[in-house]
């Protein structure tokens, strides 16, 4: 960190969305510290799909589709920049998604979302069972119907959240891992900084990006977010070459994405409330059943590892960005549920221009703490 007093930007929180923030905020010029509890890439960001869902998700038409597709683009426009300050690969593959459909009713479901899309003016290509197939020869026989969507994209999370820390670094962050913060410096009503583990960190603005566990520390505030864990367990296989291009989705929201090192990430279940990371039997189970019906070929792949995490959701289904009223020096940016990584750029955008005084690029009044509270989703 460049010197010249206490930081002007405090980011507490060492995932995708924290380390935007300060790779965007340092990148502007500021004076900004990086607090991570543990290492950088721990909690969710950790995941390994890294699946950039602009469409995928088959969100329907408002604010958040509107978000989810700026943030996309986001990512195609930062990838070389991001490379060449820091000679990390974050891994970015454009090879689209496809959803699949099993019976008439999880089909009449993709022609409805398939409408929709067109409508907004989106690429997105109706698929009969058989054309899925050529478009992915091992997709199961099952399939009878397909939405291929060209334009999304995934990225190795682990890359992605190392190159976003050093090219903060890079630009004078400075970035402290294992190091807890423990509560707020506050005079006045407003947050001054934070406490912590090894001392406490004066800093003119302090942005909350902890993930499902920022709600821990926001109480302490009297800041009650609409937010809650939800467990995801992924499996992690080996086969090469990889018996699909594209991310595969089937009807029951289970996915399967390729990765170019011979991986293919298998995610994921959710489990909502549950604050135990640990992987389970059951977890495994039903994830193996959804990869070997969906990709049948996917039997004799290797069992590699697995994993699972915390995703922090709402209760509207959207992240919570921007300034609390009555905290001033206080920028939330947590909430984001599956689409951290996907809304991680972005997020880093609009939380430095705001930490610094600017505009945001977008329209953040949806996702702004009192509009959440308030239950206004226009």
């Amino acid at each position: 960190m460049s010197s010249g007093g206490p930081a002007e930007v405090a980011v507490v929180g060492g995932g995708a969305i924290g380390c935007s923030v300060a790779y965007h905020a340092a990148r502007r010029g500021a004076r900004v510290i990086l607090l991570e509890a543990e290492q950088l890439g721990s909690g969710s960001s950790g995941a390994l799909a890294g699946m950039l869902s602009g469409q995928g998700e088959l969100e329907p038409p408002g604010p958040l589709l509107r978000l989810m597709l700026l943030g996309r683009e986001r990512h195609r426009e930062i990838s070389e920049e991001l490379q060449d300050l820091t000679g990390i690969d974050p891994g970015y593959v454009w090879e689209g998604a496809l959803r699949t459909a099993v019976d008439e009713a999880s089909s009449e479901l993709l022609a409805e979302a398939h409408a929709l899309q067109r409508e907004e003016g989106l690429r997105a290509e109706w698929l009969t069972g058989d054309e899925a197939r050529e478009l992915e020869p091992t997709l199961s026989r099952e399939v009878v119907a397909g939405l291929y969507l060209p334009d999304d994209g995934q990225v190795n999370p682990p890359q992605l959240v190392q190159a976003l820390a050093r090219g903060a670094a890079l630009h004078g962050a400075e970035i402290r891992e294992a190091t807890r913060v423990t509560g707020f410096i506050v005079r006045g009503g407003r947050v001054e900084g934070v406490g912590t583990s090894r001392g406490e960190v004066p800093a003119g603005t302090v942005v909350l990006a902890g993930g499902a566990f920022s709600d821990l520390l926001s109480g302490q505030l009297g800041v009650s977010l609409p937010l809650f864990p939800v467990k995801g367990q992924m499996l992690i296989t080996n086969m090469w070459p990889s018996p699909i291009r594209a991310n595969v989705w089937d009807a029951a929201n289970f996915y399967v994405v390729p990765k170019r090192d011979g991986r293919v990430i298998v995610g994921a279940t959710e489990e909502p409330g549950v604050y135990d990371r640990r992987v389970t039997l059951g977890g495994v189970a039903e994830l193996s059943r959804a990869a070997t019906s969906l990709v049948p070929a996917l039997s004799e792949a290797l069992f590699a590892g697995s994993w699972g995490g915390l995703r922090p959701a709402t209760s509207t289904g959207r992240p919570v960005l921007g300034p609390v009223e009555g905290w001033e020096g206080l920028l939330l940016a947590t909430g984001h549920f599956r689409n951290g990584v996907l809304l991680s750029v972005i997020t880093g955008e609009i939380i430095s221009a705001l930490a610094l005084g600017e505009e945001p690029p977008t329209d953040i009044s949806p996702f702004l703490y009192g509009s959440l509270l308030t239950g206004r989703l226009e």
